[in-house]
């Protein structure tokens, strides 16, 4: 059986534990370490099986429910300010995914920031996406996701995707996304106490070290700022005690305004990435069942196989799932 914790009590240990080791005087490699050490706190779900894979020499997480050959795939990218984490920090919430949404989730170690800054992890991004055509697998039977900076590094991967004119995925789904660099929004200083995850300084540096002087509005880098057109469906979760809660917002608001279908879920009272407790807060639990329902939804569409669509990757061709209205 499952041992719930009090919200109010996770809260209380992550702004002990966490908030004040991320940052100055910390150096990278130390807050690396002790996200590590620290999320063995979030255990990985019993239901599923871990295995490592390589994804174009990227080390990566692959999860899936026990006994279970799933024919979906959710390409996840972790969190971490692009400086910090790794698939061995997310197990808990990887696993936990993979178990709610009956899928094979891939979640590969991208390069971080300062070793090496952008493009390097959106390149990532893209090639463990076109590693997934060339083993055969369905776009539509593909999903993104990602937390924070992975979210937005997903979105990112999303566009570069659509421009490169590959096969789309079938959904996105972003947990508390990170898609503006520029760090100047109004939740980033009226939620500065009260989210206990990240602090704006922390926040702001991670920003310094993956830009390396880059301008902070590239749209390849703060993704809110591209052209949304085109993209497939959204999913956005967002606690409304985060410091980028302005992020979500605003990303959902442009996404509608370029004719994507996207929803917004905001959870009252929870902080930035919560879904990262899954097995032990009822809300993670709860956010994770709903982010299933929207995958399965846009996985489901394509069960007729009236169409396909032709991989530029692989000889032949791949099934095509289908453009139903929701």
């Amino acid at each position: 059986m499952a041992i719930r914790l009090p919200a109010g009590l996770l809260r209380i240990l992550l702004r002990l534990t966490v908030k004040p080791f991320l940052g100055f005087p910390f150096p990278v490699s130390f807050q690396r370490l002790w996200v590590r050490i620290m999320s063995n706190t979030n255990a990985p779900s019993r239901a599923a099986s871990m295995e490592r894979a390589d994804i174009s020499g990227m080390s990566t997480l692959r999860a899936r429910p026990k006994g279970s050959e799933p024919k979906r795939t959710v390409l996840y990218l972790h969190g971490g300010g692009y400086c910090i984490g790794s698939w061995g920090t997310y197990r808990g919430l990887i696993t936990h995914l993979a178990v709610v949404a009956d899928a094979t989730v891939y979640a590969p170690n991208y390069r971080l920031a300062p070793e090496h800054p952008h493009p390097a992890a959106l390149d990532d991004g893209v090639a463990a996406y076109r590693w997934l055509l060339e083993q055969g697998v369905s776009s539509d039977r593909i999903a993104l996701a990602g937390d924070s900076a992975g979210g937005g590094l997903a979105l990112a991967t999303a566009i570069a995707i659509r421009n490169a004119e590959l096969p789309a995925p079938a959904s996105i789904a972003l947990f508390s996304p990170w898609v503006d660099l520029r760090g100047d929004t109004p939740s980033m200083t009226a939620n500065a106490r009260i989210d206990p995850m990240v602090k704006p300084s922390w926040s702001r540096s991670c920003a310094s070290m993956y830009l390396n002087g880059r301008d902070p509005e590239d749209s390849a880098c703060s993704p809110l700022f591209a052209s949304h057109e085109g993209l497939p469906p959204i999913l956005v979760q967002v606690g409304s005690d985060e410091i980028i809660l302005d992020d979500s917002i605003r990303l959902a608001d442009r996404c509608r305004e370029a004719g994507v279908d996207v929803t917004l879920q905001k959870f009252d009272g929870y902080w930035h990435e919560f879904q990262i407790h899954a097995g032990i807060l009822e809300a993670a639990d709860q956010a994770l069942t709903k982010t299933a329902t929207f995958l399965t939804t846009h996985w489901e569409k394509g069960d007729s196989p009236l169409f396909e669509r032709v991989n530029p990757l692989k000889k032949g061709t791949v099934p095509f799932l289908g453009e139903d209205a929701v």
